[in-house]
């Protein structure tokens, strides 16, 4: 029922995420990759259905993941038209392609696109999504998948550009800014392994405190910075190196990239 054209992270972190909420459920899925070896560690690993064809996936499958990267989607647009079906629902989780072209190049009128993000992987996803023409059953079906590995934002597709310079790119910027702490820590005389677990717990303290409705980032930094103190110190010398506008600059940058990929 659920089919899954190539095998990547995300296609694994779905699976996985599917069958830690329903062991049984592994009997519904269905995986076809040019990759045997993809294939065979995908069945060693979650005794999924393993196809021989696109065709077969096409016709054991309802929702269909295009779960490889955008520039290989002009290759598989042919075979996809070819198994057209008005009750099937194609997912696209690629950068950069619109529902649109997918809709010009395989026929099909059923097609959510999503854009998910690394985290998937330990299902603390964010997953932004937009639906063209699914009923309520099948629309609540697919986010009912995604629920699997994390949260789901619904957007209109306009948006979907947003959110992933945000959430889809976002884990890399986090993971930069916690390499500089870690680095800084080092440097200071922290050992690595003792620096990653202190800025790990630091963040994730943060991001409690953040969640919680009467506490913002700017209130969040003044109870921190006292008058005169060190903290500040660091704040200035963040502003000073224009850490801010920095990372402004790097989400738009990325937004702008995204829009002229196709």
């Amino acid at each position: 029922m659920i089919g899954f054209i190539g095998f990547g992270n995300m296609a694994t972190a779905i699976t996985k995420g599917l069958i830690n909420k329903n062991n049984s459920i592994n009997n519904l899925i269905y995986i076809y990759d040019v990759d045997d070896l993809k294939l065979q560690n995908a069945y060693n690993t979650f005794n999924v259905n393993i196809c021989k064809s696109y065709n077969e996936l096409f016709r054991n499958s309802k929702y269909i993941f295009l779960a490889v990267k955008p520039n290989v989607y002009k290759d598989i647009y042919s075979v996809v038209k070819d198994n057209y079906s008005d009750d099937k629902i194609l997912i696209s989780m690629a950068a950069g392609v619109t529902i649109d072209e997918i809709n010009k190049n395989t026929g099909y009128y059923k097609i959510a696109r999503i854009m998910p993000n690394v985290a998937a992987l330990v299902n603390e996803g964010v997953t932004a999504a937009t639906f063209l023409n699914l009923c309520d059953s099948e629309r609540k079906q697919v986010i009912d998948i995604l629920s699997s590995v994390g949260k789901v934002i619904e957007v209109d597709e306009k948006d979907i550009n947003k959110y992933s310079a945000i959430s889809g790119s976002g884990p890399a910027f986090i993971a930069e800014f916690i390499e500089a702490l870690i680095d800084a820590g080092v440097y200071i005389g922290i050992p690595y392994k003792e620096a990653l677990n202190v800025v790990c717990d630091t963040i994730n303290g943060t991001v409690k405190m953040l969640q919680n409705d009467d506490i913002n980032t700017c209130v969040l930094k003044y109870m921190i910075c006292s008058p005169g103190g060190t903290t500040i110190e660091g704040v200035r010398t963040l502003e000073n190196k224009a850490f801010k506008s920095s990372v402004i600059e790097a989400v738009i940058n990325t937004y702008n990239k995204n829009n002229n990929l196709r």
